[in-house]
């Protein structure tokens, strides 16, 4: 629903207090200074500005009774599913988030491209703005990547937002184009099945049939949901931008590989791109050529450290970010030829690693697969009947298993994929990540 002015509320509540939540509040204080404010949260802020008050989230429907014209603006970390906020609801607020907010007030001519997929929309989003800014395009990159998108400048031309699910679910507002590198399983706790979770998000380009859609015509759930809509532009066919063996295609004239971020998936992310900026006029295989300086993102297939051996030498590649079996699967391969020690595990998200187990089957080259808490019992579980059954342990610390995982390669690759995102251990974004680097980084030293 449109939100309209924060002049048309009496109260203010902001559901989470992250960058989005601070970017709303100094929003509403300009726009605003009469209205209410309250930060809803499980603990008070420290940092809560005068005049904001807190409340705890059980109070969120007697703060909703007692508020008068309420407007709930909700962070993408509460579930649009949560059953305090349909009560709220029912008590006569009205909601909304900043993604929406920002749409209702942006100019009128500035172009939005939305960004999303199970993995790989942050990647897809940095290429996709590198080589705009490449090509002379006056374009930011915002909303789950980096800014809240509330904060984008209003003069540039061009927003590059990566969408999440969680942000894609209570979208009212298409993009100008919608952009979807896949569609797999994850986050079934939020969305509560994964029905909703594919329904939430499709919003990016279910909503408006003028938003120009850019689907991956290689996954089969995409594929499956949107064979018959109209406007739309298929990428990853031989007739398209597409890349076999991770070597970029422009139809039958191949362009070549992104060294800077290995795996053909990632080469797929480049044709997403490469797809949107043909169909905008400009040119493309300029633009391609401006990869050749891109440097790819943190705790995505970056190799952190190399331990030198006598056999050769072991790289510690960082992919903390893969938190799904189907993007763990996509890791390996980037490493086709290289024996592989992974690390898997983390919070428990109701993956299926029966078909995991399944599909590493025909992965000969995994020498070791250690398991981390919080549901790497349910991995190994599922792996004890296979191939690797006799070379998968379970370690509840992350640098011993680091340890054994390196101890188990003479040449290689130790690689931290977990098909699970990080759990009570790493509460932090990136933590997962810097820990695993930092114990790399004490091997390679020794």
């Amino acid at each position: 629903m449109r939100a309209g002015r924060f002049s048309d509320y009496d109260t203010l509540l902001v559901w989470g207090y992250g960058k989005e939540g601070r970017a709303v509040i100094a929003l509403a204080r300009a726009e605003a200074p009469g209205v209410k404010l309250a930060v809803i949260d499980r603990t008070a802020p420290d940092d809560l500005p005068q005049g904001v008050a807190h409340l705890d989230e059980d109070a969120l429907e007697s703060a909703v009774r007692a508020g008068g014209r309420v407007l709930i603006v909700k962070s993408p970390g509460v579930s649009l599913y949560d059953p305090r906020l349909s009560a709220a609801l029912r008590a006569g607020a009205r909601l909304t988030s900043q993604t929406n907010l920002w749409f209702e007030r942006k100019p009128a001519g500035q172009r939005v491209i939305g960004i999303t997929g199970t993995k790989g929309k942050s990647t897809s989003s940095a290429i996709l703005h590198h080589m705009l800014r490449a090509l002379g395009v006056d374009a930011v990159l915002a909303g789950n990547i980096g800014e809240p998108v509330i904060e984008t400048p209003p003069g540039a031309s061009t927003v590059v937002a990566e969408l999440s699910s969680y942000q894609c679910a209570d979208l009212v507002h298409g993009p100008d184009y919608g952009v979807m590198v896949n569609l797999m399983r994850e986050h079934i706790p939020w969305h509560r099945s994964l029905e909703t979770y594919q329904r939430d998000k499709a919003r990016l380009v279910s909503l408006d049939p003028n938003t120009r859609a850019v689907l991956n015509a290689g996954d089969a759930n995409l594929a499956h949901l949107f064979a018959h809509r109209p406007n739309t532009l298929w990428y990853n066919t031989p007739d398209t931008f597409h890349a076999p063996g991770g070597v970029v295609h422009c139809g039958s004239e191949a362009w070549g590989p992104i060294p800077s971020v290995p795996g053909p998936h990632n080469a797929l992310n480049a044709c997403a791109g490469l797809s949107v900026i043909a169909d905008m006029g400009l040119d493309a295989r300029a633009a391609f050529e401006s990869l050749s300086d891109f440097h790819g993102l943190p705790h995505r297939l970056q190799t952190v450290a190399v331990k030198e051996t006598p056999e050769g030498r072991v790289r510690f590649v960082d992919d903390s970010l893969a938190t799904t079996p189907e993007a763990l699967l996509l890791a390996l391969d980037a490493f086709p030829d290289e024996d592989v020690a992974l690390i898997l595990g983390g919070e428990e998200r109701e993956q299926d690693y029966d078909s995991l187990a399944a599909a590493l089957e025909c992965h000969e080259r995994i020498r070791a697969i250690i398991t981390l808490p919080e549901n790497g019992a349910r991995i190994g579980a599922a792996l004890a009947g296979g191939r690797h059954g006799e070379v998968c342990v379970h370690e509840n610390h992350f640098d011993t298993a680091v340890a054994r995982a390196a101890a188990s390669l003479k040449t290689g690759v130790v690689l931290l994929s977990p098909a699970a995102p990080r759990g009570r251990q790493f509460t932090v974004f990136g933590a997962r990540g810097r820990a695993f680097a930092a114990a790399a980084q004490a091997l390679s030293a020794g």
